[in-house]
């Protein structure tokens, strides 16, 4: 078994054999299988390994009108976006569309987006790690910049008329600012731009499929409760990215509780939701998963 540390998470890299006959339990976060055949799955589950994809890209129809888009929503999040856009509307907030993208802009958005992925647990920057690759790419991005007396929020965006896709790949705010209700006014304005650009849907970028290392459970509820859909990420064509099957072990390294979707026996999706406590499964719901599972990694055992 390789060991793998990546941003504190300890994965135990092994085989397939070796995930079927480990006789004790490593000392590691979790234990991982790349690329497993699909003949091996079934014997994976029951060994309590779950299966998924790498990445997950959440994708929505733009519609044809605002109103459309959130006739999908349920009445409680339709209310949230209008309360984000009234809260816009009254601290004076003004939206501003950049198209193309400049450096200018880029930097401004940068000045929020670093302080903030610094103050997370296992924050990447990925947005100024990639910051000359999106300029050199500046015509293919559109920018939603949140602006009062200062920058409180900015949005990039990516065009991919490949898919006919508007592809929301970051976003930060301020942190002064009611950052749930301006990243909603945020994002109604994206939509709107993909609309009027002529794009037929709109993603809100990839995540890893287990939330709660880098990415948290909070961002799948949020992101669910917008209508989107995830999809493996290698179905866009952005990514390369091989199936996996997990099996978590500890939460020490993860945030309790914390969330993996995974393909369910009938290759719909489902999700596990790891916690030490009491978890209501009904709080991960979604239209798009068959099932929700709570499962306690530290009294489980290995399935051997």
């Amino acid at each position: 078994m390789d060991v793998e540390i990546t941003n504190g998470l300890a994965t135990g890299l092994v085989t397939v054999d070796e995930a079927l006959h480990l006789r004790s339990r490593p000392d590691v976060d979790v234990l991982r299988v790349i690329d497993p055949p699909a003949s091996s799955w079934p014997l994976l589950r029951a060994a309590g390994y779950a299966i998924h994809p790498s990445w997950i890209t959440w994708l929505a129809p733009a519609c044809a009108s605002e109103d459309a888009f959130l006739a999908r929503l349920t009445g409680k999040e339709r209310r949230s976006v209008r309360a984000g856009q009234r809260f816009v509307e009254s601290e004076g907030i003004s939206l501003k569309v950049v198209t193309p993208l400049d450096a200018q802009s880029f930097d401004a958005f940068l000045s929020l987006y670093e302080p903030q992925i610094a103050s997370m647990r296992h924050g990447v920057p990925y947005a100024a790690m990639e910051r000359d690759e999106i300029l050199d790419s500046a015509d293919s991005y559109f920018m939603v910049l949140a602006s009062s007396d200062s920058l409180v929020g900015a949005c990039v965006c990516r065009l991919r008329p490949d898919i006919s896709t508007v592809v929301l790949r970051f976003c930060s705010t301020a942190p002064s600012s009611r950052q749930q209700r301006l990243v909603r006014a945020m994002y109604m304005q994206v939509f709107q731009t993909a609309r009027e650009m002529g794009f037929r849907d709109i993603s809100l970028g990839s995540d890893p499929a287990l939330y709660g290392h880098m990415a948290k459970p909070g961002l799948f509820t949020f992101k669910s409760a917008l209508s989107f859909t995830p999809v493996p990420s290698r179905s866009l064509g952005t990514m390369d990215d091989p199936d996996e099957a997990t099996l978590v072990l500890r939460l020490s390294a993860l945030t309790d509780p914390s969330l993996l979707v995974s393909y369910a026996p009938d290759s719909s999706l489902r999700a596990d939701v790891f916690s030490s406590g009491v978890v209501d499964p009904r709080a991960y719901s979604a239209p798009f998963l068959s099932d929700v599972a709570v499962v306690h990694p530290e009294g489980a055992m290995l399935k051997i």
